[in-house]
């Protein structure tokens, strides 16, 4: 008697389920992560109000050196016996050399205080820093082709960064787009790409120091020429 044999079951293929991960993405963090776009950036009239502390700092700075400046060529007339040199430091004109001396200063205190720690006086006393468009710190080149780019941004009070900053989701004036940086809140820039306040003390000492220091030469070429 022979046995039938018995059909093979048929194995049973289970398909393979793709593990997926869900990912959890929180926008209120994106400011710091460091993204490109991330990071809002700090309106005009903010912006001008740190432009006019920056401004009293600088006039402050000068009228500071001026003394320092004067009292030194008064001592060095006074031991040579020598007033022609007095007399030469209060003629009225040279006014062309001290402004384009003065401008100089302005521009080196911003780029110093900017470019070593992201703030002048006027932007930390408001919270802002200047970062690059990645979040990182503002570098000094990029600190200082915005700082010249003001002198065309400033044009007309200030109309032409106006409206260079509302065509750019990130009020960058034109200054800020050739330098790639923003202009942002502390609060919205991640902590390891800001600097303290110790560090703004050096700088800014530097920076005055810098200032001054171009106002001074520009006090003495106005006497000797």
């Amino acid at each position: 008697m022979s046995t039938l044999p018995l059909p093979e079951l048929p194995s049973e293929n289970v398909p393979d389920i793709p593990q997926q991960t869900t990912a959890i993405h929180l926008t209120a963090l994106d400011a710091y992560s460091g993204q490109p776009g991330a990071i809002p950036g700090v309106t005009f009239w903010p912006r001008v109000a740190a432009r006019v502390i920056d401004i009293v700092v600088h006039n402050i700075i000068a009228i500071c050196g001026g003394a320092l400046f004067g009292l030194m060529l008064g001592i060095a007339a006074g031991l040579q016996h020598n007033r022609q040199a007095l007399r030469a430091f209060e003629r009225p004109d040279g006014g062309l050399t001290l402004i384009i001396f003065g401008l100089m200063g302005m521009i080196i205190l911003e780029t110093i205080c900017e470019g070593f720690h992201g703030s002048t006086p006027g932007k930390l006393l408001l919270g802002f820093v200047v970062v690059q468009e990645d979040g990182t710190p503002c570098r000094f080149g990029s600190a200082f082709i915005r700082s010249i780019g003001f002198f065309i941004d400033g044009l007309f009070f200030g109309l032409i960064g106006y409206f260079a900053m509302q065509k750019t989701p990130q009020e960058q004036r034109h200054g800020d787009e050739w330098a790639h940086t923003i202009v942002g809140r502390r609060a919205n820039v991640t902590r390891s790409n800001l600097r303290s306040m110790g560090q703004f003390t050096m700088v800014f000492l530097l920076a005055a120091m810098a200032d001054a220091a171009l106002l001074m030469t520009g006090m003495l070429l106005k006497t000797v020429l």
